[in-house]
């Protein structure tokens, strides 16, 4: 059964008090009438959930610094292919070095 508050006095009720004892139809009367209300439990505060939260983000932290890791292992790979292939570049433009001299034109010679 729903209990109802007084919102205003109403005989013997203060307002915040629990209407007791009024049949059906005087509690119809005084809801549509605005006096009472009927009681609502206060809402709970949210539960603090903050634990749940670091825990989810550490978790994010964890993997981020795993990609981090690979990505790092990566780079450093091209990197080392890349000096590999400096230096192969470099051996084959020495090797080429002496026809490249002679086709070549000087940058300043007109055409």
């Amino acid at each position: 059964m729903p209990k109802y508050i007084a919102k205003q006095s109403i005989g013997q009720f203060m307002p915040g008090e629990e209407i007791k004892g009024l049949d059906a139809d005087r509690i119809q009367a005084l809801l549509v009438s605005g006096a009472i209300e009927e009681y609502k439990e206060p809402e709970k505060p949210k539960t603090d959930d903050s634990d749940a939260r670091l825990a989810e983000l550490e978790a994010e932290v964890a993997e981020l610094k795993v990609n981090e890791e690979i990505l790092i292992a990566g780079k450093d790979k091209a990197e080392a292919e890349v000096v590999e292939l400096k230096v192969k570049i470099a051996d084959l433009e020495k090797a080429s070095g002496t026809e490249k001299k002679t086709t070549a034109k000087p940058a300043n010679e007109p055409k």
